[in-house]
């Protein structure tokens, strides 16, 4: 996966999507590709407002939606009153600082998951596993330093923690800052 895409890299990867590269869709795109974050509707809809067009509330939803029917972003339910989309399609489990709301991204060798194929559960098909920690830092410097180490981890051992996790990902890790991966 890589991140801090131009507009044309934007544009080619809908289509590659299968998706109609409208202005919007690609402003929205453009928005959640420029690095590993993790932003609801309405943040998405406010910055969308202030730095770019005037987009209406209905065209944020509808587009996230299909980014995420699409498998472009990955819908994030952590509670019943907030949904965040998450432009790392890389699969990896989350820590939520409980304090802030932040958001960070852990790496699945970091935590694996566990073998679900010898969990009986009928007829049921499991369409995902990942893993939520919450919890707090109960030290500024260790929020940012662990914060930093996480990000770094993720940009650099994404691709291949995915492949040890037995996952044929084919996506490309860019170099980005992860520095504020906040919701």
């Amino acid at each position: 996966m890589k991140f801090r895409l131009n507009k044309r890299e934007v544009t080619d990867l809908l289509k590659e999507k299968g998706i109609n590269p409208t202005a919007q869709r690609v402003e929205i795109a453009h928005l959640l590709y420029q690095k590993p974050q993790h932003l609801s509707a309405d943040e998405i809809l406010s910055l969308l407002n202030a730095e770019y067009e005037q987009v209406s509330q209905a065209t944020v939803y509808n587009t996230l939606k299909l980014f995420v029917d699409k498998k472009v972003v990955r819908e994030l339910i952590f509670s019943s009153d907030r949904i965040y989309y998450d432009s790392n399609t890389i699969p990896h489990h989350h820590f939520v600082d409980i304090d802030t709301g932040r958001i960070f991204d852990i790496p699945l060798c970091i935590i694996p998951v566990p073998e679900l194929d010898r969990l009986n559960m009928g007829d049921a098909q499991i369409l995902e596993t990942t893993l939520v920690l919450r919890g707090r830092f109960p030290h500024r410097e260790t929020h940012v330093q662990i914060q930093n180490d996480l990000s770094d981890h993720v940009v650099k051992n994404g691709e291949r923690c995915a492949r040890e996790s037995g996952l044929d990902t084919g996506i490309e890790i860019g170099q980005p800052s992860l520095k504020s991966t906040a919701s």
